[in-house]
């Protein structure tokens, strides 16, 4: 037949470059027994910061997070204690404002910290704020790190 279209052949005799299918990633044992990595974000005093700063140059060998998680275990057994210190003023009453307490010399100037840790990690911060009351993850590790830089 004149004129009839040749047919049309596979993608792989065309030279196409079809692309190959990726490989699936394979997880690292250690993050299949501990849930995998997390980012997580927390919010403490400038002064705070610079403490764990001066602390980490001196000790090479611990990372932040290991810093953090070594004051929160340090501190295991008096944290509510601590985050109970942590919690601003009862509020004041009276006037146009229903909460005068706040002044200017309690706050303090913050800043955030970046961490990654494993989701069981986060699991043991989320459990202990639960249970000793914190308002946040930031606020039980701000107690945690005002008692050990005080130290």
């Amino acid at each position: 037949m004149e004129g009839a279209a040749e047919p049309e052949k596979p993608n792989a005799e065309r030279g196409t470059g079809e692309a190959k299918p990726k490989k699936a990633a394979r997880p690292k044992a250690s993050s299949a027994s501990t849930g995998g990595m997390r980012r997580t974000t927390i919010s403490i005093p400038q002064r705070l910061a610079a403490g764990m700063r001066e602390r980490l140059q001196a000790d090479r060998k611990v990372s932040q997070i290991q810093f953090i998680l070594n004051a929160i275990e340090a501190n295991a057994h008096r944290l509510a204690e601590l985050v109970e210190k942590e919690r601003p003023p009862a509020p004041t009453t009276g006037g146009l404002f229903p909460d005068q307490s706040t002044s200017r010399n309690a706050i303090e100037e913050r800043t955030t910290i970046n961490f990654d840790t494993t989701e069981a990690n986060l699991k043991v911060i989320d459990s202990l704020v639960e249970k000793h009351g914190a308002d946040s993850r930031s606020q039980l590790i701000r107690a945690a790190l005002r008692a050990v830089l005080a130290d």
